[in-house]
């Protein structure tokens, strides 16, 4: 009869695991502190980059920001039944309304020389300015799905704006060329100091994104300020040399010295200047132009940022 006595049996299973001690896999380790010192270098899982890794992030967004840009181009008069056609009719019947009412029956356009190009000019190029101060209006409000939805660098919204305006200005840009060289009181020729025009529209582009910068700002803190904008920005247009000169403030010298200080006035004269009458703008143009681009980008721009944490919020 075989002897079992030597084969181990259930009972000396379970005291051979009884000193075994189970370790699961993912058991959590936990790294002890040794100061409370070691807290202070905690970071938040979400919070505000530091400026150059933000435009790190913004430069990696590039294709998709102009992409969405293009994307939205040319949507104000997508439903309606001329389309694309109010793109060019609209400054030209701003041009008609307002050459009947200041150039006939308030007798701006005396001692002004080609005064429908000259009133045309201004119409479109402070449109540009203007568009964009009311572009940032409401726009953290208008995206706050998207802001609340996706993690990217809010900033990305002001400069799709900004893009999807400068798409919108093209053909309206070449109206007024045309309409500079062709219609009555043109210039009947192309001057060598077109090619200037390109920088001039650049800084005032800067310029404007630093506009919506401040506008998005503003509007997220408190949303009223969306209708002061708008008050605001009808006085800056009768204030701005639109349509008339400020020749006739030549016995008030102060004033004169007050719009000259005047960005958006800047902006017109330079322009009407070098497309319109053929003539360089002198250094300190440039200078008032670059100097206004500059602090205007990079105040709006530090604002902005300063509450990139918050827009998410309601």
């Amino acid at each position: 009869m075989i002897n079992n006595n030597d084969d181990p049996t259930e009972e000396d299973h379970f005291e051979d695991l009884s000193d075994v001690e189970l370790e699961l896999p993912l058991k959590p380790k936990w790294k002890k502190m040794n100061s409370p010192k070691q807290a202070l270098h905690l970071k938040p899982v979400t919070g505000r980059p530091r400026i150059p890794q933000y435009l790190r992030l913004l430069w990696s967004r590039r294709y998709f920001i102009n992409a969405e840009s293009k994307a939205k181009a040319f949507q104000s008069s997508k439903n309606m039944l001329l389309g694309h056609a109010w793109v060019l009719l609209s400054p030209l019947l701003d041009a008609a309304v307002f050459g009947l009412i200041f150039g006939l029956l308030l007798h701006t356009s005396r001692g002004i020389d080609n005064f429908l190009p000259y009133l045309f000019v201004g119409i479109t190029f402070f449109g540009f300015t203007n568009r964009a101060l009311n572009g940032g209006a409401g726009l953290i409000r208008a995206n706050r799905n998207v802001i609340r939805a996706f993690a990217f660098p809010r900033a990305a919204l002001v400069i799709s704006q900004t893009l999807r305006e400068f798409y919108d200005s093209i053909p309206i840009i070449a109206i007024t060329l045309v309409v500079v060289v062709l219609f009555p009181q043109g210039t009947g020729t192309i001057y060598a100091t077109w090619i200037l025009f390109p920088i001039i529209y650049f800084l005032q582009i800067l310029f404007g994104m630093g506009l919506t910068f401040l506008s998005a700002y503003l509007t997220s803190i408190i949303p009223d300020i969306k209708t002061v904008i708008n008050y605001f920005t009808r006085f800056w247009f009768y204030t701005s040399g639109v349509f008339f000169s400020i020749d006739r403030f030549v016995e008030h010298p102060n004033v004169i010295t007050m719009m000259k200080l005047n960005p958006a006035y800047n902006i017109l004269e330079m322009t009407r200047n070098v497309l319109i009458y053929g003539v360089v703008p002198n250094p300190s143009s440039w200078f008032a132009l670059l100097a206004a681009a500059l602090i205007s980008l990079s105040s709006g721009f530090l604002l902005f940022w300063s509450r990139e944490v918050k827009y998410a919020r309601g």
